[in-house]
């Protein structure tokens, strides 16, 4: 009997490559997301791969003329769409074109096939992959890096990895470092060694982020009072991951830098992200200001640190007296929170959260929770949770992938 061959919409290739794109930055965005939990997250992962299997029915011909222009595409979605859906076909010689791209590619197009490899099989292109991390140009060597350690494949004493993280460009810097924090976590190398005080001080924020997360995840607790000397000069980076490892003997300088801030949203996040009861007070008094932008970010953070959904009317932003008539109908719109109700709270529930020194979502994550209590918390409090944990040498998961 003749094999009956798969049927496919032609017209419905451009459509699956598009939306494949599409949900991949939504993948990208949501990962270090307080909307989505872990399984949300896995959801998206299912809705890309109902589209990947899409691009799979029809003959590779048909999917490579669609796909492959857009491997050189200067949207790093794009790229990464049509990377991935051409890799997953695995077949030899389409597979060595993507290389070839990733090769070639610079900027958001190399972002997009770094992508698209740290996804796909990786003994399609193993051998590839590591002869790009060793002899590749700089920009190259460091997406090569990425992809080996998202595959939880990247050797943390490799020679050129540690060149790179002391390279000039911060671009590719940041993203070696970014590599070697996840390669280190794993504890097969010396994580110490690296170069910390040059990238700890180095004049780009990116630089310095990757290098705190990499110290947090792999235990490196000598550098805390590094981090509480430099956030208390009032560098951001290090307040935000201050306001991540820190403990209550911080409070003071991120209540000061807090009220240092002008932008409202900033000043509101970082105080509830670092999760004290002792901003309570404070984010209720500015539920009442007149100022929207303030009162709103307030209640979004007394909802994050206590779990409390203060929602009470949609109002929007002001917009600068300048602006035209597109920006005035576009401002966006924002919750203005019930300050009775957060002030209600506070009488009946405020002498029990004084009792914790770390809340998010109303649970108190002061000590590492379980395991399988992880899923229960959004991405970005399920990272936050973890690099402390791994800083404190007690870890309860693996860090985030690298995008």
């Amino acid at each position: 009997m003749a094999t009956q061959r798969a049927r496919y919409i032609a017209e419905l290739l451009p459509q699956h490559a598009e939306d494949l794109a599409f949900l991949w930055g939504q993948r990208c965005d949501a990962l270090q997301s307080r909307r989505h939990t872990l399984r949300e997250f896995a959801e998206i992962g299912e809705r890309i791969e109902a589209h990947v299997q899409g691009l799979l029915v029809p003959p590779a011909a048909a999917v490579t003329a669609l796909l492959a222009p857009q491997l050189a595409s200067d949207d790093r979605d794009e790229a990464f769409a049509a990377g991935y859906a051409l890799l997953r076909r695995a077949d030899p010689g389409i597979t060595r074109e993507v290389i070839a791209a990733f090769a070639r590619a610079g900027g958001a197009t190399l972002a997009g096939l770094r992508d698209a490899f740290s996804l796909a099989p990786f003994a399609l292109f193993a051998g590839e992959m590591q002869a790009a991390l060793d002899h590749a140009r700089p920009h190259t060597a460091a997406a090569a890096a990425v992809v080996l350690a998202n595959h939880r494949v990247l050797h943390g004493q490799a020679p050129r990895l540690a060149e790179l993280v002391e390279h000039e460009d911060p671009e590719v810097c940041g993203w070696a470092w970014r590599a070697a924090g996840l390669a280190d976590a794993r504890g097969d190398s010396p994580a110490h060694t690296r170069p910390y005080q040059h990238a700890l001080a180095h004049p780009a924020g990116w630089v310095r982020s990757a290098a705190w997360s990499a110290a947090a995840w792999t235990g490196q607790t000598q550098a805390l009072p590094l981090l509480r000397h430099v956030a208390a000069q009032g560098d951001a980076v290090a307040l935000r991951w201050l306001a991540v490892l820190g403990g209550p003997e911080d409070v003071p300088t991120l209540q000061r830098a807090a009220l240092a801030i002008d932008d409202a949203d900033a000043r509101c996040r970082l105080l509830a992200r670092f999760g004290h009861p002792s901003a309570l007070n404070a984010l209720v008094r500015w539920m009442e200001e007149p100022d929207v932008a303030l009162a709103a970010a307030s209640g979004e953070a007394f909802a994050r640190i206590t779990g409390i959904d203060l929602r009470a009317r949609r109002e929007q932003l002001p917009v600068p007296a300048g602006a035209d008539e597109f920006e005035r109908e576009m401002a966006p719109l924002v919750w203005l929170p019930d300050a009775a109700k957060a002030r209600a709270a506070m009488d009946e529930s405020g002498a029990e959260w004084m009792q914790g020194t770390r809340w998010c979502q109303g649970r108190r994550v002061d000590t590492e929770p379980a395991p399988e209590q992880l899923p229960a918390f959004d991405l970005e409090a399920r990272w936050d949770i973890g690099a402390r944990a791994a800083l404190a040498g007690r870890p309860v998961c693996v860090p985030p992938p690298v995008h």
